[in-house]
């Protein structure tokens, strides 16, 4: 079965280096592993070259097999473990999740709990397309779409992005202008949290100091950043980072000419007609939030 997930990863990506990455592994174990099933097979999967990975005639007629037996092997709990009757939803979620739309969330879990349980898994938006597309989640609420023919994007909301600064570095203001931020220094967050294509090529546009090296993997590293040098970051204005912030010591304020925002997705498989009443009911959860904080 492990086997089978390998090939399927390669078979998705057609790429070694992209695959490994997507399964949080190295290339050579994965070449290793992909070579031993086409061995058991009797014959090769991919044809290998240094510029190209593509499906031997074999690959292709195993790609729709291998997926039916992951998918298969993946509803064996809900079939025959404690729940049976109620089938169990894999919902990813990202690490940055408006806090309103949360609560919704999570009200929403509970009303479907005569139906469906919820295993709950949190991963990178980044990730949550692979994910889905190996069977080894669901759903996705997710921060980036889709355009894979397999499934399906519903946008849910966009909430307002703003600048987080030291409370000394703006006194008395309310709201920013991209030409405040002119020799400020960016600092960039991990990858789930700095989605936005071209961000930092606007942001050096407007006079902003963009360093690949000044970058935060927590609240903390950006607070150290923060209050020791001239910098602000870029973040949604709802985030519970943003709400865990100390106003004493940071001010969070929108940034008036900024036309980005960041946008929440619903993704699911278009086969998996079973989720639709689940897609149904998470599909209102954007309902919640503020209108007065959050886009349309």
């Amino acid at each position: 079965m492990h086997h089978l997930r390998y090939f399927l990863a390669v078979a998705r990506e057609l790429n070694f280096t992209r695959a490994a990455r997507s399964l949080n592994m190295s290339v050579p174990p994965l070449s290793q592993r992909i070579r031993t099933l086409e061995h058991e097979l009797g014959t090769p999967l991919f044809e290998r070259s240094t510029h190209h990975t593509k499906l031997t005639p074999a690959g292709e007629a195993l790609l729709p097999l291998a997926w039916s037996v992951v998918a298969d092997f993946d509803a064996i709990p809900t079939l025959i473990g404690p729940d049976v009757g109620r089938a169990d939803v894999r919902l990813a979620v990202p690490d940055v999740l408006n806090p309103r739309h949360r609560r919704a969330l999570t009200e929403a879990i509970r009303g479907l709990d005569a139906s469906f349980s919820f295993t709950i898994r949190q991963m990178p938006s980044l990730q949550m397309e692979s994910a889905l597309l190996s069977s080894s989640i669901d759903i996705a609420i997710a921060h980036v779409g889709t355009t894979n023919e397999r499934l399906s994007t519903r946008v849910l909301y966009s909430e307002p992005l703003g600048a987080v600064v030291d409370v000394t570095r703006f006194p008395d203001r309310t709201s920013l202008s991209m030409g405040d931020l002119r020799g400020l220094r960016y600092i960039q967050g991990p990858r789930h949290w700095d989605l936005g294509a071209g961000r930092t090529d606007r942001l050096a546009a407007a006079g902003a100091v963009v360093d690949a090296d000044a970058s935060f993997t927590d609240i903390s590293g950006l607070l150290l950043f923060l209050r020791s040098t001239a910098a602000f970051t870029i973040v949604p204005l709802e985030s519970e980072a943003v709400l865990s912030v100390d106003r004493t010591e940071y001010a969070v304020l929108p940034v008036d000419d900024m036309d980005e925002s960041l946008t929440t997705y619903l993704v699911r498989r278009v086969a998996d007609t079973w989720l639709d009443p689940v897609v149904t009911v998470l599909g209102r959860t954007h309902q919640d939030p503020d209108p007065h904080q959050l886009g349309t």
